[in-house]
């Protein structure tokens, strides 16, 4: 059999079915020196003029295998350079690290590799690329599935997230290996792989060969499954969020009666959502079953240190310590692309500008806003579930909520920051700027210009 064909030919599928990769891309890829990143790097080095792709290989040394790691530093180093590919290179200490977090190291490895990766996908046009294969989203399954995960677990891992690419995640490990003797490639072996002592390994050494027995294709096997319990978690996402909007009666206050109307199933999920809404903590089982028993009762639960819920004459409430459920926030539509308002702590001024010059600061940029991209009234509001904006300099869209965390915005401040909306959505968000599909360009006309103070007196956009 040619597996340089059937890897390809599997690669290119994933490509093409979860729309990976356009023209013209800057792909970062995650080298380790392994059989799966050394086949990912040379079969996307394969294909790179076809599709115009700038590639850069990304090596990380974690400073756990002494001189081991700096071998396989230099191996990936030598290859990159073979394949006339640019190669970055970072020294970590994930072991200090992971002291300093309370993370195990291979969190703290997991972080610091990713967060390495978004460095260097600093690009509109930058993807980051894993070379994560069927194997491991086989042993990713079982491991989530045998510490009692929900539904979300047994998805494994996603073909892509966000502008991380998995294009080998139709491959078996023996079709990789397999390309790389075809095609004369070398490629470097963790140690720490083939030790028993770690649980993935356990999986891999242990308990997939015993499947393997039962049918040889178990890989090919859990890919489908894996497929199919995301189409399903993707309904049951769906239907979760309508029947949130349904049994909600204001902010973090819902009716009981319509709860109870809900199959368990979805029941569970929007009580999950309920509580990870208001006290942005992911509930277990456990605190989702106390929830549902307050529904049952007219009693009062603590959830977490600050969070508490309550049933009374079927309402349930979940509130702070101080008992003080959040109020409705606050939301002005106005006829006008022009306004000047007090919003909170803030106070929100917009301008139409003419003639505006080309050489504008940058922070400027990220507040001017292509008035012929608003649709309907514009909206100055907090943010609402769902909400989401792309931003220009990272070319990722993504949750509000997802944005506010990565940037370590507080929970307090999370619920006052300003957003100015239109009837598609966000156009512009305080802190963060304008939504890159409302965004000013070369060819915008019309600019209005956003400018935001602060009580302290810190103004935004200068």
């Amino acid at each position: 059999m040619n597996n340089t064909l059937v890897v390809y030919e599997k690669a290119k599928k994933a490509i093409e079915k979860y729309s990976m990769l356009k023209k013209g891309d800057r792909v970062i890829v995650g080298l380790s020196g392994g059989a799966d990143s050394v086949c990912l790097l040379h079969f996307l080095n394969s294909i790179k003029e076809e599709l115009n792709l700038t590639i850069v290989a990304a090596h990380i040394n974690h400073g756990i295998r002494g001189e081991e790691a700096e071998k396989d530093a230099l191996f990936s180093n030598d290859f990159s350079n073979k394949l006339n590919i640019q190669f970055e290179l970072l020294n970590a200490d994930c072991i200090k690290e992971a002291e300093k977090t309370g993370e195990t190291v291979e969190e703290a490895g997991r972080r610091i590799r990713y967060d390495f990766f978004k460095s260097l996908a600093n690009t509109e046009n930058s993807v980051i690329a894993t070379a994560h294969n069927s194997n491991d989203n086989m042993e990713t399954i079982i491991f989530n599935i045998t510490r009692g995960s929900s539904l979300n677990g047994a998805k494994g891992i996603p073909p892509i997230r966000e502008n991380i690419i998995r294009p080998l995640i139709f491959c078996t490990r023996e079709e990789i290996e397999d390309y790389c003797k075809e095609n004369s490639l070398s490629f470097v072996t963790d140690s720490t792989n083939l030790s028993d002592d770690y649980t993935r390994n356990k999986i891999r050494h242990l308990v997939i060969p015993e499947l393997k027995t039962l049918n040889n294709n178990v890989e090919e096997a859990f890919s489908r499954f894996a497929e199919s319990v995301r189409d399903d978690a993707d309904f049951f996402e769906k239907s979760t969020l309508e029947a949130f909007k349904k049994a909600e009666i204001e902010k973090n206050t819902y009716s009981v009666e319509i709860l109870n109307s809900f199959h368990i199933s979805i029941k569970n999920r929007v009580i999950y959502k309920a509580i990870n809404d208001f006290c942005g903590e992911k509930p277990d089982s456990k605190k989702i079953k106390s929830l549902l028993e307050c529904t049952r009762d007219n009693t009062k639960i603590q959830l977490y240190k600050h969070c508490y819920a309550q049933t009374k004459n079927g309402v349930l409430k979940i509130f702070d310590s101080e008992k003080k459920v959040v109020k409705n926030r606050e939301r002005i539509v106005f006829d006008s692309l022009e306004f000047n308002c007090q919003f909170g702590q803030y106070t929100i001024e917009t301008e139409i500008l003419e003639n505006i010059s080309q050489k504008i600061k940058d922070l400027l940029l990220d507040n001017l806003i292509d008035c012929d991209t608003i649709c309907g009234n514009l909206v100055l509001r907090t943010r609402q579930e769902g909400d989401k904006i792309t931003l220009n300099k990272r070319n990722v869209t993504k949750t509000l909520k997802k944005l506010f965390i990565e940037d370590n915005v507080s929970k307090e401040k999370r619920d006052v920051i300003p957003v100015i909306a239109d009837d598609n959505g966000v156009v512009w968000v305080f802190g963060f700027g304008v939504n890159k599909k409302n965004a000013k360009t070369k060819e915008s006309k019309n600019i209005l210009s956003v400018r935001v103070s602060e009580k302290n007196g810190f103004t935004k956009n200068e």
